[in-house]
């Protein structure tokens, strides 16, 4: 995917139909990705499988760990922690959660494991949750928080069609979507 995108930007010389055929391509490639992401509840079976899973080490700052997250999750019944698979395979860990604080669904974590990163499953899973929270009747938005350097989750939230509100909460940036 990466590559059509550097072809595009190279590619002045791409004639319309051209370019136009490798966007069609990334967007056949994104939907077989999400095909191939199933984002579920987590069941304390798995536990143990979420707990093996790590972000590259220079990540480690923008996301709390797994082993604090399920810790979370068993203190405040209104998180929901999911599994991210990938072809059946465990690539990362979310959860997201009915504040109490403000009425609003958030989504408190969102992890890909470092061998499973730039697949399109974070976009993948992202999208499934999202989707999810759409279903439900008294979500009219989504709110999350990113570390301000987190660059990277940044442009993946943006991509989706989050929108930074001006809101800053324990040094992370707020984040919306409307559904």
């Amino acid at each position: 995917m990466a590559t059509h995108i550097h072809h595009l930007k190279m590619g002045a010389n791409l004639s319309a139909s051209q370019e136009y055929a490798m966007l069609k391509e990334e967007r056949q490639h994104f939907a077989a990705e999400m095909r191939s992401v199933a984002v579920e509840k987590l069941c304390v079976e798995e536990h143990d499988c979420v707990l093996s899973l790590r972000v590259h080490a220079n990540q480690a700052s923008f996301v709390a760990s797994n082993s604090d997250s399920l810790e979370e999750a068993e203190d405040n019944p209104a998180c929901v922690p999911l599994i991210i698979r990938a072809a059946g395979e465990p690539v990362g860990f979310a959860m997201y959660a009915l504040d109490e604080d403000d009425g609003k669904y958030w989504i408190y974590r969102l992890m890909v494991d470092e061998r499973f990163q730039g697949k399109g499953y974070g976009r993948a899973a992202l999208t499934q949750i999202l989707n999810t929270l759409a279903e439900l009747p008294d979500c009219p938005c989504v709110i999350l928080g990113v570390k301000p350097e987190n660059k990277q989750a940044r442009r993946l939230y943006e991509g989706v069609g989050f929108r930074i509100t001006g809101d800053v909460i324990d040094g992370e940036i707020v984040m919306k979507y409307d559904i």
